[in-house]
């Protein structure tokens, strides 16, 4: 390529790292998301390439993303490191959007992959999960290099990226599954016609040195990348043991309970189109996936491997019973390549849709990023209960949510004596009897965010009580709200957890967003909004 046919790479690059670097102290400082401060807080205490199992008994993650907290720790030593790891992952967020070309570019041509990486630079769930140090963005960096290096036919690297990537999160062992097809199917060498053997013996003695030093590859980068996985293997697979049958539905967290009664495979859709990746791009994806499945028979290689991924993966992570937006992350670079390349790569109407899919999308990043130019609602409403409490008076917080007020130079939380809220128990009259008696003696009642009566009022029947305890301190109690909307201009965008829940507020959405008119959106996991963008509700005596 000449020069200048690399500047609209260079201004793509530029636009996704200001959305992704920009304000890494979104939070005040305090850790908001209870997965970074878990990373961190294992890294600091973890030699290097040490276990971080006699840390953390049951740490349910690969051992790589601790290690790479882990030189930040060492690089700035008696810092916090929360920042650095920000800015870390706001760097691998920007090699996603580069690599999200390239896999367009693999798959359907230049400009395929210039519009699927402008179209991933603005994505707004992209950009929320550049601004935390959790393990997705880094998995789903690997992963798209584990694709790219098979589509390019890069055995060697692809079997080293797929390593890493499994050491990084177990579940991304299932990126072997386009690989290892991706180099059994590929017609690299000219078999020999003359051949008496079977079709079977013949494939493997065409294809058996490239899958074994694949397997070789992939094993040793994962051995490496996280060792304690095969030294002590009893204690390393205990935590994803657990994390998989949690996501099975077979122990019963509170902050899975927002899933009860969800459908599979639908629900996680919907949520991509809601706030993943938006509407427009979400549909295209889905006909560009379905065009190249009836194409099958005739479609090139790199677009069956493509498609394979995209399949298998959406299909074992989709259908089980917990359905976080960051589990479907991984596909979101090859998810917005089909949505580009939704139609053949002649038809007319192909860069008018490219062009529309962008400009649709772009709205709902740049709502995203009004949301870090606001104050975290939790530091906002600590703020208004150290000047508002005396430290006298009492506050209540809910089990399972962050405790409030935070500390802060205007205040510390140990001044107040504070009861937590058992609204997560099961239904007992020991529990109303609990229930109602710390609201009488409370001053204010915290709800840090949804994930209290948000969760509970998807089992109505099983948290009857504890919902109408809810309603009646909303009808007998001065209200409160502490928000941060993602907004463009005057129209504030997200949806309202109090009306979903059915308690009884008297302010509009666009009131507790503090913009003048607000767009209200369906039910948004609380994965969207909870950690740098909770509801905060003070119930007031």
């Amino acid at each position: 390529m000449k020069l200048k046919d690399y500047y609209p790479w260079v201004v793509i690059l530029l636009a996704a790292s200001m959305l992704r670097l920009v304000a890494p102290g979104w939070d005040a400082g305090i850790a908001a998301h209870p997965d970074e401060r878990f990373l961190l807080g294992v890294a600091q205490d973890t030699p290097l390439w040490g276990d971080p199992c006699t840390v953390a008994p049951g740490f349910a993650y690969g051992h790589l993303p601790v290690y790479i907290a882990r030189l930040l720790v060492l690089v700035a030593p008696g810092t916090d490191p929360l920042f650095a790891a920000r800015l870390f992952s706001g760097l691998v967020g920007v090699l996603i959007v580069t690599l999200t070309g390239a896999l367009g570019l693999s798959v359907g041509g230049r400009r395929a992959g210039l519009c699927a990486a402008a179209i991933m630079a603005v994505a707004p769930f992209p950009i929320q999960q550049a601004h935390f140090y959790t393990v997705d963005p880094l998995g789903t960096l690997l992963a798209a290099f584990a694709i790219l290096f098979t589509l390019r036919r890069k055995w060697w690297l692809s079997g080293i990226f797929t390593g890493l990537a499994i050491a990084c999160k177990v579940s991304l062992v299932w990126v072997s599954i386009p690989v290892w097809m991706g180099a059994a199917i590929y017609p690299g060498s000219v078999k020999d016609t003359t051949s008496i053997d079977s079709p079977f013996i013949e494939w493997w003695r065409d294809q058996r040195k490239r899958l074994l030093h694949l397997a070789g590859v992939t094993l040793l980068a994962f051995a490496l990348a996280s060792p304690w996985s095969l030294l002590r293997p009893l204690t390393a697979w205990r935590g994803p043991v657990i994390q998989a049958s949690m996501v099975a539905g077979k122990f019963d967290f509170p902050y899975t309970r927002q899933y009860a009664g969800t459908a599979p495979f639908l629900y996680p859709l919907v949520q991509m189109a809601l706030w993943g990746l938006g509407l427009a791009v979400t549909f295209a994806g889905g006909v560009g996936i379905t065009r190249a499945l009836w194409q099958w028979r005739t479609s090139a290689w790199k677009v069956r491997v493509a498609l394979i991924w995209t399949v298998s993966y959406f299909l074992l992570t989709a259908g089980v019973y917990v359905k976080f937006p960051r589990y479907l992350l991984p596909i979101y670079p090859i998810w917005v390549t089909w949505a580009v390349t939704c139609l053949p790569r002649t038809a007319k109407l192909l860069p008018t849709i490219q062009a529309v899919l962008f400009l649709l999308t772009l709205p709902l990043g740049i709502s995203q990023l009004s949301l870090y130019t606001q104050p975290h609602p939790w530091a906002a409403a600590s703020r208004w209960i150290y000047a508002n409490l005396l430290p006298t008076e009492t506050v209540a917080v809910e089990h399972w949510d962050h405790a409030l007020p935070v500390p802060l130079p205007e205040g510390e939380s140990w001044l107040y004596k504070a009861y937590t809220l058992p609204v997560f128990d099961e239904e007992s009259p020991g529990k109303a009897s609990e229930l109602r008696a710390i609201a009488q003696d409370t001053d204010v009642i915290i709800l840090a965010s949804r994930r209290g009566y948000g969760a509970l009022s998807r089992q109505p029947e099983r948290y009857a009580q504890t919902l109408d305890w809810y309603r009646q301190l909303f009808a007998e109690r001065r209200i409160i709200t502490f928000s941060r909307c993602p907004h463009l201009g005057p129209l504030a965008i997200t949806d309202d957890p109090l009306v979903d829940a059915g308690l009884p507020v008297s302010t509009s959405l666009a009131q507790r967003c503090g913009t003048p008119h607000a767009l209200r959106l369906p039910h948004l996991d609380e994965s969207f909004r909870v950690y740098d963008a909770p509801l905060v509700t003070l119930l007031v005596r």
